[in-house]
């Protein structure tokens, strides 16, 4: 069921300014501002934060990775995390997009260790310092039995949202339409659960992963969701289409 009114954000994953640029004028409602797309996004680069910051009104979040490897991280990868998040604070960033694991899939799987490493995401968290904060696809990681323990995880760190495609890493979220109401119910659940919210905050679901404007209005439509995120690439180029972002836009517009 969709919200009556209400309209859904469209973020674009940006990896160039000229996209942040395509992106804005075309209706984009936030940017997420990163680097390489081939490894799924890196870190953003602060002195291109910052020129953009000079240029444009709506929010930029930044991505905080500093490699592509995995999502845990060592000290020394953790230490640079922290360097990179000031950094990008100091030059202007309205958001921050980032998430750690405790362990990989691709290791022996520890049942009595919980995915979410909490201690090092409040502490990315306490350093963004009332910024919104984004656990990004490394929750596509996540076995779908472990949801539960590692959605009350990242609720309680204090993320505002989660970006997922509703399924395993390197599926779209055609395909995980199922999964994706679940965690929408989730949210929901939370949010009737504690209805004064005065010490809750119930992460966001922003749905990505694949979402185009051949298929936005359908995940919409089916989900109710009221985030949406896309790279909005038409060819081997890491360059925004515009015509994309028009198209999404167009499809996820309600009546007032």
């Amino acid at each position: 069921m969709i919200p009556a009114g209400s309209q859904p954000i469209l973020e674009i994953a940006c990896f160039n300014p000229k996209s942040a640029l395509i992106a804005a004028e075309a209706g984009a409602d936030r940017i997420e501002l990163c680097q390489d797309y081939r490894l799924g996004g890196l870190s953003a680069d602060p002195a291109t934060l910052e020129a953009l910051k000079a240029q444009l009104a709506i929010p930029i979040y930044a991505m905080v990775r500093p490699h592509a490897e995995h999502f845990c991280y060592e000290t020394a990868d953790f230490e640079v995390m922290k360097e990179t998040l000031n950094s990008l604070k100091a030059a202007g960033a309205d958001g921050f997009v980032f998430g750690i694991l405790n362990q990989s899939p691709q290791e022996s799987y520890s049942s009595a260790m919980p995915w979410v490493d909490v201690s090092r995401n409040k502490e990315l968290i306490r350093l963004a310092e009332g910024r919104p904060c984004t656990f990004h696809r490394a929750f596509d990681l996540i076995p779908e039995t472990d949801w539960e323990t590692a959605l009350a995880d990242i609720m309680d760190c204090g993320f505002a949202s989660i970006l997922t495609n509703g399924g395993p890493s390197g599926t779209e979220a055609v395909q995980c339409v199922g999964k994706l109401q679940t965690l929408l119910r989730w949210k929901q659940t939370q949010l009737s659960g504690h209805p004064t919210m005065q010490c809750l905050k119930v992460p966001e679901i922003i749905i990505g992963g694949g979402v185009r404007a051949s298929n936005i209005g359908l995940l919409h439509g089916m989900t109710g969701a009221t985030a949406f995120h896309s790279a909005a690439l038409r060819g081997p180029r890491e360059l925004v289409c515009e015509d994309e972002v028009l198209g999404m836009k167009c499809q996820i517009a309600t009546p007032q």
